[in-house]
């Protein structure tokens, strides 16, 4: 029986529709507040040059409250009248913004515009019952930012899918193409020149895809470093988007429990802030390239295993490789589901301490024969990684995983 390799298995469509669904209930309700509560007010700001200036007068001039479930939110109330070729107007639009702004800021507003006062407004002379006191769009980083988080986060959710595809596509086709870099060098080249042209058309496509692997392979890691940054940099801004408005109430109202209540989140969006630092200094590390002599080893089997490390190794206190059998199961538990992961087996590759030997070794080590092979299903599968731990003193440490397969 032949099996995929978990980096090369079905794409599951409905995960695939549900990612597609959620992201674009996510683009559409961020492209419309970012409409508009941002770009359509800066865009009428930018295209009200020919708005005529016209004499008017203050008739009112009040902080608006609206109380919600969030609290009470303010807003400018600027009311003026003017004339336009004698009849007489009224507008209480003081600007084009369309957000609500803070206490301290409407009460600015309306101070610098008692009732009474003899003002200009700007007329919109296509229709001159538009017309607004100030042109300027009073930029809100918050109001921006909040609608463009969702509509990136969005658009990300819907195209992860066709990425994922490629990925996978790629991996399953130009496997036996990966470019071998220095740390496989020291592998005895074997016979590339197979004759899979003429064994495709007898053999199972899976046997193929074991021919493939069945080389010196470059592994790459399962996780990019630049991609885990810009993961934890759009959540932490998506985060600390949200809180901050919140917390900017909270402080409007000073209401002790409502303070105490928002602690804990603001504790995570400086949690989430550490970790962006932390994630960015992740990046600064040595970067690690890891090569086996086959990419596809058979149970009871050796393989090569070589690692060479990129960048300042000089502080670096140990290195520690190891090879990791992890099997995963999904099951429902009432209306929940699970996943249980579970190592089975690990194997010793080295641990260094010797700066001569942590940038460049190689080691070979044996698969047991008793153990299982690489898997795949819907529910269930067994993955096996070579682990690469490296520790720095007051740094973050090196840890990254590569995915192999184990034949049956």
């Amino acid at each position: 029986m032949n099996h995929k390799p978990i980096s090369t298995g079905a794409n599951n469509n409905s995960n695939w529709g549900c990612a597609i669904a959620l992201g674009g209930l996510f683009f559409l309700v961020g492209s419309t507040f970012l409409w508009f509560i941002a770009l359509s007010p800066l865009i009428k700001s930018q295209t009200s040059d020919h708005w005529q200036e016209t004499p008017c007068k203050i008739i009112a001039s009040k902080v608006k409250v609206d109380h919600d479930d969030d609290g009470p939110s303010y807003r400018p109330k600027v009311e003026f009248e003017f004339n336009v070729d004698g009849q007489q107007f009224v507008s209480d639009t003081y600007d084009f913004t369309e957000l609500n702004r803070t206490r301290s800021r409407c009460q600015e507003i309306v101070a610098k515009h008692p009732a009474g006062m003899k003002a200009s407004c700007f007329v919109n002379p296509d229709d001159p019952q538009e017309a607004v006191i100030v042109r300027d769009y009073d930029f809100s980083w918050f109001g921006l930012l909040f609608p463009l988080i969702f509509a990136l986060v969005g658009l990300a959710v819907m195209l992860s899918p066709l990425y994922a595809g490629k990925k996978s596509k790629s991996k399953s086709i130009s496997g036996r193409k990966r470019s071998m870099g220095p740390a496989t060098s020291q592998f005895a080249a074997t016979n590339q020149n197979l004759a899979t042209d003429s064994a495709a058309t007898q053999q199972h496509p899976g046997d193929i895809e074991d021919q493939l692997w069945d080389e010196p392979q470059n592994l790459k890691p399962k996780q990019s470093r630049v991609a885990g940054l810009i993961v934890i940099l759009l959540f932490a801004i998506f985060w600390n988007a949200i809180i901050s408005g919140l917390i900017l109430q909270v402080i409007n109202k000073f209401e002790i429990l409502s303070f105490l209540f928002m602690l804990p989140f603001a504790a995570v969006g400086l949690g989430l802030i550490g970790g962006v630092f932390f994630t960015l200094a992740k990046l600064l590390n040595p970067t690690v390239e890891l090569a086996l002599s086959a990419g596809a080893v058979r149970r009871g089997a050796s393989v090569d295993v070589a690692w060479q490390l990129k960048g300042r190794t000089s502080k670096l206190r140990s290195l520690t490789v190891k090879i990791e059998g992890k099997e995963s199961a999904t099951y429902q538990r009432g209306t929940n589901t699970h996943t249980d992961h579970h190592v089975f087996c690990t194997i010793p590759v080295t641990e260094v301490t010797n700066q001569e030997e942590i940038g460049f070794g190689s080691c070979a080590v044996e698969i047991p024969a008793e153990t299982m092979h690489t898997f795949s299903a819907r529910r269930n599968e067994i993955v096996w990684t070579v682990a690469v731990h490296g520790v720095f003193p007051f740094w973050p440490d090196i840890k990254e995983t590569f995915d192999f397969r184990v034949m049956p």
